[in-house]
């Protein structure tokens, strides 16, 4: 029975990337065909946010955080102690960061790495550290895993990378819809309140098309630094009972089985999971552009709308189109779950154990 490892960074944190690792962790170690381990690089905290199976065994290196840097060469040997000593076969790298450990504590032994991207390309080459890795792991990885067909695109015809690399995409969290709720006058966008969310494109639509739609509101679920500059936005342009900031909330699916229309304003994305959820939940949605994953998940003009980033009086048209028009957002919502299929979680499984069954 072979032996995965699935390799974070600190997998105690309650972000995207660890809540798509345990989903994916959990689900192969329920199947039986693996023997499945979690080990962190450090963990700052005693509690794990996404709980792990029972099935599965979890490690950590250390309990101090490390920047990447000259510190990552005493963790080498260390790392390279463990994949003897747990007999790893592979090692899955949830951010391709961990790949510059990964690689070289690999060396001579059996166990294969697995890059598994959770961003893209294009972002991986604004960082000097972030490009280094990624033209590093690139040509060194046993396998490289994207989450869009753009991605891997870009892995392809910018870095060469042709062979074993494959897309699957994040699992859908199964939430059951339950009987239909009454749907509100509401947009919502959900996130953490941080600059590469594009909340200052956010507040720029929201105070274009609430001021002349009393009768809406937009919901903002998430939390983070940017919430000042949302609270000064909705004073000054006086939307307190308008633009709602709920903080973090423990049911989204609560709040997406009432709302109308979903909203991503993101400068950038890899591929979000709350587009996802509203397509589950069947809401017609408008994004920018960005790459990647929203024009994965949209199709323009026909469940949702695909903005040119970061054109705000395009977005606020298109959503004031919606807002205004019943027929046309029950046609969207009708269309939401198109292309959902591949996202569901036996079909993420299945691909799964299909690349480590040909390692």
């Amino acid at each position: 029975m072979k032996r995965i490892c699935f390799f974070s960074g600190d997998i105690t944190r309650g972000g995207g990337t660890e809540r798509v690792a345990v989903t994916v962790a959990n689900g192969l170690a329920v199947q039986g065909r693996y023997r499945i381990v979690v080990l962190s690089l450090t963990e700052q905290s005693r509690e794990l946010f996404f709980p792990l199976h029972d099935h599965v065994e979890h490690f950590a290196l250390g309990d101090r955080w490390l920047n990447p840097g000259p510190g990552y060469l005493k963790v080498i040997p260390k790392l390279r102690r463990f994949l003897q000593e747990q007999e790893i076969d592979v090692i899955v790298d949830i951010d391709i960061v961990l790949d510059v450990l990964s690689l070289p504590a690999s060396g001579g032994l059996k166990t294969k790495v697995i890059s598994w991207e959770h961003f893209n390309c294009a972002y991986e080459m604004t960082s000097l550290y972030r490009r280094c890795i990624l033209k590093y792991s690139v040509k060194r990885s046993d396998y490289v895993i994207t989450l869009t067909e753009r991605d891997r695109a870009d892995y392809e015809n910018r870095l060469g990378r042709r062979r074993n690399i494959s897309v699957i995409g994040n699992p859908l969290q199964e939430t059951v819809c339950g009987e239909e709720a009454q749907r509100e006058n509401w947009l919502i966008t959900v996130g953490n309140l941080v600059s590469v969310k594009g909340l200052d494109y956010l507040g720029q639509v929201a105070v274009r098309i609430l001021k002349t739609h009393a009768d809406w509101k937009w919901m903002v679920l998430g939390e983070g630094e940017e919430r000042t500059y949302l609270e000064g936005l909705i004073r000054e342009n006086a939307l307190q009972e308008q633009l709602c900031l709920t903080g973090r909330v423990s049911d989204v699916g609560a709040y997406l089985r009432r709302a109308k229309i979903y909203v991503m304003t993101s400068r950038r994305e890899g591929l979000p999971m709350c587009l996802l959820e509203a397509k589950h939940f069947r809401l017609p949605a408008v994004s920018f552009d960005v790459p990647t994953g929203p024009a994965e998940m949209i199709d323009d003009g026909v469940n949702g709308y695909l903005i040119e980033p970061y054109d705000c009086r395009a977005m606020a048209d298109k959503l004031e189109l919606l807002m205004e028009n019943e027929t046309l957002r029950e046609r969207f919502s009708g269309n939401a779950q198109r292309g959902l299929e591949r996202f569901r979680p036996e079909h993420v499984l299945k691909r799964w154990n299909e690349i480590l069954e040909e390692l």
